[in-house]
């Protein structure tokens, strides 16, 4: 029996259709391993927010700003089945991709039925390409990769519509249908519909052995495909109207009407350095030495999953059988997929083209979603060079064995990334929705600078507004906060900002309208130990604060933050976040409670976090603590903590003086806390009276 069960594995996984559980492996050793910590980044937010706070009719504002009003139907099912789980999403997007690669797998083996080694091998590259690296943006870019398998599932019914006859009309009407769903819902790959003369052309090629005739035949056959690519044009550009001006433009298109020897130029300069990125520079992020320091602990998990991913790769392929006529370089093949590849990577970067956007021009990490469409053909071609410059079977195998682990070790790394801003998201909304329950409307939370990793101003506004929302019961259209960081938002109006100036946002669908002097200061450094800090006006004298922010926690407005119904509903239901069990906790309690007074509670939760061993890394945070025993006219427990605030760093003495000196000046002290305060004079060398 169980040699019978061997047999039978062993003769699945030499069969044809062993290919696309390997695919799965594949990807699932290269983006599966950390999908378990990953979250909700950037983008990700904007359909969060509209679909959880706004409901159906947010959502579809905000994708007809966004200009593309048609992926409301696929957001809208997709949030329906999935909620707003990031574990949901994560699995999703991963099935989307694979799903994806076998499709693209079925059409290669369509258009070369005999060459199962060079079509398997293009779609293992396509799968791992090293070039899109935002697969962990789930919620932006599921339906990205769901109509990429819709557009793939659009090619193959073509083809087969060709191949057979008796048909015809059946796959014709369904690859019609997708190709509308496609380009209708997202412009990635509007530039494929360019590249089915050339695919139907190579599908004719056995029947047609004419080239004029093949070539005449191909372009009537791309006919129907075309109109429904000229009416989608006409809809979009003459049609429908971007609310957002400058949004979603044809960039080049004006460019070339009114400037064409500029308009040619600028695409001549931008295409050669574009498919140089995407098929040769790429590479080199496998090859970079900064993940060859062992003495980091995810490039040693790395160097594992790369080892362990580039030998089950090498085992499977050494296993699969290969015809004699596969075993040899199939020049026709590699020619045909070379430039196959070289025309998916130019038509796939039309649609960025169109607006103006070139890959080599803008941000690596934001861009690379410009290479999706691309990709197909940077594999093809990789693999074409790969079969016309390397002879030997066993040559071939082991270089694509190196490839699939170092690209496994290079995408887990990518996405550790990803990971540890999660960690730092998810330990930010956890302090702020206790420290600062509730907000009046239009009140700006205002940093020194962005205080999130791979988010932005933006996508920070809009996690914090859901973090506020109550599920579908927002007003459309405003928002009641927005997150400003001052170095990126106000470097040209510093001084209009410090005055007092109305802030103004609108972004897609959404308004903010608030006052520089009504906002809500703060910082958030957990690299250097410390816990969201919210800061007072009574904080401009702290001496570690940079000097923008002391002048402008001069008028945060603290008395914004309100006290609410309890922690954030998104956080606790939608995402299973509850407050955390720590020192940071226990600190935001206390801040909340010492803002209206309740300097018993502040007391209380010492106390607490003594006998519990909470303490804080940040000796700052022992002064909320000080304010509340010398408030509560307490200076032996006064004493202790002035001693512990003060240890480092050398400005924390001064600090500590500050807040004996403002506490003694603001009250009635008793004889006990003014020789209190001379001891703490005494040691601190304080310079009050």
């Amino acid at each position: 029996m169980r040699n019978y069960i061997s047999q039978a594995i062993l003769k699945f996984l030499a069969s044809e259709w062993s290919k696309p559980f390997a695919f799965l492996v594949a990807l699932g050793m290269a983006f599966g391993v950390l999908i378990p910590s990953l979250g909700i980044y950037q983008d990700d937010w904007l359909y969060v927010y509209n679909t959880y706070a706004l409901g159906t009719t947010g959502l579809a504002n905000f994708v007809y700003y966004d200009g593309a009003p048609f992926v409301l139907y696929i957001n809208q099912i997709l949030f329906a089945g999935l909620g707003f789980t990031p574990l949901t999403w994560h699995l999703a997007a991963l099935v989307a991709r694979w799903m994806t690669v076998i499709i693209f797998w079925l059409i290669l083996r369509r258009l070369w039925p005999n060459a199962h080694r060079q079509n398997f091998f293009a779609a293992l590259v396509f799968a791992l390409y090293p070039f899109f690296t935002l697969q962990p943006l789930a919620f932006t870019y599921l339906h990205i990769w769901i109509n990429y398998f819709f557009m793939g599932l659009s090619l193959y019914f073509m083809v087969r519509s060709i191949q057979e006859p008796g048909r015809f009309w059946l796959w014709t009407v369904l690859s019609l249908v997708f190709e509308a769903i496609t380009i209708l819902s997202v412009e990635y790959y509007a530039g494929y519909e360019f590249l089915r003369p050339v695919i139907l052309w190579l599908v004719l090629t056995p029947s047609e052995k004419d080239l004029r005739a093949r070539t005449i035949k191909a372009l009537k056959l791309w006919l129907p495909y075309l109109l429904v690519l000229g009416a989608y044009i006409y809809w979009r550009f003459f049609i429908y109207v971007v609310p957002i001006k400058n949004r979603n433009q044809p960039v080049i298109i004006e460019t070339l009407l009114h400037n064409p020897l500029l308009g040619i130029w600028m695409l001549l300069t931008n295409l050669i350095p574009d498919v140089v990125l995407v098929v040769v520079s790429s590479w080199y992020k496998l090859l970079e030495p900064d993940w060859l320091d062992f003495n980091v602990r995810i490039n040693q998990l790395a160097l594992v999953l790369a080892i362990i991913s580039g030998s089950l790769a090498y085992l499977y392929l050494i296993k699969s059988p290969e015809s004699e006529s596969e075993g040899r370089s199939d020049s026709a093949w590699s020619k045909q997929a070379f430039w196959l590849g070289l025309a998916i990577v130019i038509f796939g970067l039309i649609p960025p083209y169109v607006g103006g956007i070139f890959l080599n021009e803008k941000n690596s990490l934001w861009n690379s979603r410009f290479g999706l469409a691309p990709m197909l053909g940077a594999a093809l071609i990789v693999i074409s060079l790969l079969e016309t410059l390397v002879v030997s079977r066993q040559a071939r195998i082991i270089l694509l064995a190196i490839f699939v682990g170092l690209s496994a070790g290079w995408h887990l790394r990518n996405a550790n990334g990803f990971r540890k801003a999660w960690e730092k998201e998810v330990n930010f909304f956890q302090q702020l929705a206790v420290r600062v329950p509730a907000l009046e409307p239009n009140t700006a939370l205002v940093a020194e600078g962005e205080v999130l990793s791979l988010m932005g101003d933006y996508p920070t506004a809009y996690a914090i507004n859901t973090l506020y929302a109550s599920r579908g019961e927002e007003e459309q259209g405003r928002m009641k906060a927005w997150f400003y960081g001052i170095t990126t938002n106000f470097s040209k109006d510093y001084e209009e900002f410090v005055q007092g100036m109305t802030l103004f946002t609108r972004h897609r669908s959404m308004v903010f309208k608030g006052n520089s002097h009504e906002i809500v200061l703060f910082t958030f450094e957990p690299g250097n130990g410390q816990c969201l800090h919210v800061l007072r006006p009574q904080e401009a004298a702290i001496r570690s604060l940079s000097d923008r922010l002391r002048t402008v926690s001069s008028f945060s407005a603290v008395n914004r933050i309100q006290e609410g119904n309890g922690f954030s509903t998104f956080l606790s239901k939608e995402l299973g976040i509850e407050p955390a069990d720590d020192w940071c906790n226990t600190y935001q309690r206390a801040d909340l409670a010492r803002q209206v007074g309740n300097w018993e509670e502040v007391i209380g939760l010492w106390q607490d976090a003594q006998k519990t061993g909470l303490k804080p890394n940040d000796n700052f945070e022992y002064l909320l603590f000080l304010e509340a025993f010398l408030v509560t006219n307490q200076p032996e427990q006064a004493l202790k903590l002035s001693a512990l605030a003060a240890k480092s760093p050398p400005s924390m003495q001064p600090t500590v003086c500050d807040v004996w000196e403002r506490v003694l000046d603001a009250s009635s002290p008793s004889a006990e806390l003014l020789a209190a305060y001379q001891q703490v004079k005494q040691v601190l060398s304080c310079s009050g009276n």
